[in-house]
């Protein structure tokens, strides 16, 4: 029999929570699964906070008062989603590699992939391509969230492979590398593979980081 000392540290720590703050947890993750299971059938616009409710087996209200609106759904579900993609590529980070150029590219590698086998994400993108999909926003204009917590793992990574560079410097390279891995997530290059994708995303984040600033004009600040 398993000593409870050894159990998963989150499985403890939900056994520990009180049963109201366990349902409200539950009920939040059975709502975001029937979410995303739902976009990925049928597109997200095809969707209501009632046929997800019912899907989840929980009340309408239940659902409203947890997520505000469909919309804070559709924040809650991209978050979530976003969260365990980013893990993935947190990990495919510390992967070992000859360079670190290889372990960067790797991870682009690993972020294109991902996105492509994902359902949620080919719904989302299908149904952009065919009209529109209220989710796409999330992952583009009102992206913020996620390109925020993706600029801010890459960020700590080229610190720590690239310290004789400066931090707006690498500030810079971590901003182009995560949108333009969006842009080609949301837009692929139709003549490269993903291999090709990831190495010009690679090499165009990189050279951020190498170019030589521009000797300033006239009456331009030093």
């Amino acid at each position: 029999m398993e000593d409870a000392s050894s159990a998963p540290a989150e499985g403890r720590a939900a056994a520990a929570l009180p049963p109201r703050a366990a349902w409200r947890r539950k009920m939040r993750d059975d709502v975001l699964d029937a979410a995303r299971s739902m976009a990925a059938e049928r597109g997200w616009d095809s969707v209501s906070l009632s046929q997800v409710a019912e899907r989840a087996e929980v009340s309408r209200p239940s659902v409203y008062k947890e997520f505000g609106s469909r919309g804070g759904l559709s924040r809650a579900l991209v978050q979530r989603e976003a969260e365990r993609f980013l893990g993935g590529v947190a990990a495919a980070l510390q992967r070992p590699a000859a360079t670190a150029s290889d372990a960067l590219s790797a991870a682009v590698l690993h972020a294109l992939g991902q996105a492509r086998d994902n359902t949620l994400v080919a719904s989302v993108v299908q149904a952009a391509r065919e009209g529109s999909d209220s989710l796409l926003p999330y992952l583009t204009t009102r992206s913020e969230p996620v390109v925020t917590g993706a600029r801010e793992l890459v960020r700590s990574w080229y610190q720590a492979h690239y310290r004789h560079h400066d931090d707006v410097r690498t500030d810079q390279a971590a901003d182009v590398i995560v949108r333009l891995t969006l842009s080609c997530i949301v837009l692929p290059p139709p003549a490269h593979t993903l291999h090709e994708t990831a190495e010009l995303i690679t090499a165009a984040a990189l050279g951020v980081l190498e170019r030589r600033p521009h000797p300033a004009g006239p009456g331009e600040a030093q």
